[in-house]
């Protein structure tokens, strides 16, 4: 498996170059406060002109990311299979859970007035179990979980101040260890629509509708986008409720970021004697996160947080059947789970456009 994706990344290094000729207008050096904006024509004066897809002072696009995340130690608590087991509820120690993650995103199509990128994702997350043999579904987990997608953003300015924005994302998550165990039972897909508003170059926001399975099951929410630069020296970052951040600049080549972000995705795990088990794992990630220009167009990246369990219980079917244990209760689960809740690290070197 890894000849697979050494070989995909060698395939998008070899269109970095083309990428990185796509000029980012965000990433430009602070004006001077009497700078007078007045004594500058209209570039786009006659010839049609459109919006960009960024704010002034926003995080450096990443085209390339190369990743490795650690959480530390933490319990489990299951019970199951539900609701014929009458066994007590297991335990076992997590004693870590970490892995790769890989990331690449190049624009196809890069005009003023349409931009398209296609992007790669693999996220692997190794589990080692202190007690794996207490439960069958502990001996799935020793498997890992992992996500391997493919996702495209399509960017559409109307005019100088309306956007569209289209994102849809194709995944495979579960406990597959190479392409040749993977099946459709692991897709899952999600997609994103916004249209927006920039009156300037400080402030970007748009409103839309998301299908997403960020929180661990399909959900159909509403989404807002707001990215606005207050300062030179400060601004936020937000689609929520994805994410949310604050941003502190520290010239052009240095930031500090505080908030969040929901992660998850359904996961197919194969069967546990007669059924079929899907992990619906959703985690809420407040953190710290660091990143500085090391040289040209590389970053690094630091990160340190907090990983709050927000949903992990293993059900029958992939979606939400409709089906509840009462008129007020939730859709009964396979195996019931229980965690606690510990930090975690994050570090990456990203290749950003300029």
């Amino acid at each position: 498996m890894k000849h697979h994706y050494f070989a995909l990344a060698a395939l998008l290094l070899a269109m970095t170059p083309a990428a990185a000729q796509v000029a980012d207008s965000t990433r430009t050096t602070a004006p001077a406060d009497d700078e007078n904006f007045d004594a500058f024509g209209d570039a786009g004066a006659g010839a049609g002109s459109y919006n960009t897809q960024k704010v002034l002072f926003i995080t450096p696009t990443k085209l390339i990311s190369v990743g490795y995340e650690a959480q530390l130690g933490y319990n489990l608590t299951t019970e199951g299979p539900l609701p014929a087991s009458t066994a007590p509820a297991v335990e076992t120690h997590i004693n870590s859970a970490r892995g790769l993650r890989l990331a690449f995103n190049a624009p196809v199509i890069s005009r003023n007035d349409f931009i398209f990128n296609l992007g790669l994702t693999y996220w692997n997350t190794g589990l080692d179990l202190a007690n794996a043999e207490r439960s069958p579904y502990f001996g799935k987990l020793e498997d890992g979980l992992r996500t391997t997608g493919i996702n495209t953003t399509i960017f559409n300015p109307v005019d100088e101040k309306h956007f569209v924005i289209l994102q849809l994302n194709l995944d495979a998550s579960g406990n597959y260890r190479g392409f040749k165990d993977l099946k459709t039972e692991a897709v899952t897909f999600s997609a994103t629509g916004i249209y927006g508003w920039k009156p300037n170059d400080n402030l970007q926001w748009g409103l839309g509708l998301s299908r997403t399975y960020r929180a661990g099951q399909l959900l159909h929410i509403p989404v807002l986008l707001y990215n606005r630069t207050f300062s030179p020296k400060w601004g936020c970052e937000v689609i929520f409720p994805a994410r949310a951040e604050v941003r502190r600049n520290f010239g052009t080549n240095a930031l500090l970021k505080f908030g969040y972000e929901l992660e998850g995705n359904t996961y197919y795990l194969g069967k546990i004697g007669p059924d079929e088990v899907y992990l619906r794992r959703g985690e809420l990630k407040p953190r710290f996160t660091y990143e500085q220009k090391l040289s040209g167009f590389v970053w690094v990246s630091a990160q340190a947080g907090f990983r709050y369990n927000y949903r992990n219980d293993a059900f029958r079917n992939q979606d939400v059947t409709g089906e509840k244990e009462s008129t007020l209760g939730s859709e009964p689960s396979l195996y019931k789970n229980t965690l606690t809740n510990p930090l975690y690290f994050n570090i990456s070197l990203n290749l950003v456009s300029p």
